[in-house]
């Protein structure tokens, strides 16, 4: 016996493992198989009274500020890369296209 797999494979398989496995492995097939078909969201809860922040039911008040006392500055755009994002000129086109080249 080669286990409970072989048990369960009809009376005409048995002596061909070969056909059981297929020639070609399709990626896509693989990939793709298993996936679930629900998925699990946290639920959001208000946001912090202090710095805004988007906070999930089983946060803790404060926990992303320390109760205000921590404040994140906000950075100041980049007036050059404002350019490349918003523009149409040749080069803010480049720039898009190829965006994840830049980031790497």
């Amino acid at each position: 016996r080669y286990g409970s797999d072989h048990d369960n494979m009809d009376d005409d398989e048995e002596g061909s493992m070969s056909s059981a496995i297929p020639s070609e492995v399709d990626p896509l097939e693989f990939v793709y198989t298993n996936i679930p078909d629900t998925t699990h969201i946290l639920k959001l809860d208000a946001n912090c009274k202090h710095c805004k922040a988007k906070k999930f039911v089983s946060e803790t008040d404060g926990f992303c500020c320390h109760n205000g006392q921590i404040e994140l500055k906000q950075p100041e755009p980049i007036p050059e890369l404002m350019r490349l994002w918003s523009s149409m000129d040749a080069d803010s086109r480049h720039f898009r296209e190829n965006i994840r080249f830049f980031n790497g």
